[in-house]
């Protein structure tokens, strides 16, 4: 549905960097976080987050999902990448 005004709107504490869709479930998504952390939302419920996912200890700059929609790749300021499973908080 288009409307002129956001239906609802997600405001963190801290500037989000990018946000990345899941290939499998189109109402998922991940937005990294300026404060160390990744946030998984479902667009159907966006009071709370489903998952908080840590372990960098910078700024995470960038997120993507593999193909099967199970695990996503985060970059972070501290020069490490990792790996998370979508249903674990730690990489």
């Amino acid at each position: 549905m288009r409307q002129a005004t956001p239906l609802k709107k997600v405001i963190l504490d801290m500037r989000t960097n990018t946000i990345c869709w899941n290939p499998m479930e189109a109402f998922i998504f991940t937005a990294a976080n300026e404060d160390y952390n990744l946030y998984t939302f479902d667009m159907r419920a966006l009071d709370t987050p489903v998952m908080v996912h840590m372990d960098h200890v910078s700024a995470v700059l960038d997120v993507d999902y593999s193909p099967t929609g199970k695990d996503f790749v985060s970059a972070s300021f501290d020069k490490s990448i990792r790996i998370f499973p979508v249903d674990k908080s730690r990489s």
